[in-house]
């Protein structure tokens, strides 16, 4: 798994995900309502920490669902277990 960073796009509620060498603040223009780090598998996107040059931390568990529902699908999104 390639460690990547994310954002959450406030006017769209959808997750970016770039590579680290990019900044989080590059989208600071998309008025991003989260942002942090995430491991992708086929299974599953697992969202974490924070991004320093926006300020926000990101939403562990409603990012993960989200994340792994926009790009490993539904199926996926629904077997995921977290508390």
């Amino acid at each position: 798994m390639e460690k990547m960073k994310y954002v959450r796009i406030g006017d769209y509620n959808s997750i970016v995900i770039f590579p680290e060498i990019i900044q989080h603040s590059d989208f600071r223009h998309l008025k991003p309502k989260s942002a942090g780090f995430c491991y992708i598998s086929e299974e599953k996107v697992e969202c974490f920490g924070e991004s320093i040059s926006l300020g926000i931390k990101s939403d562990e568990k409603y990012d993960t669902i989200d994340a792994t529902k926009q790009y490993c699908g539904v199926e996926a999104m629904l077997k995921l277990n977290l508390e």
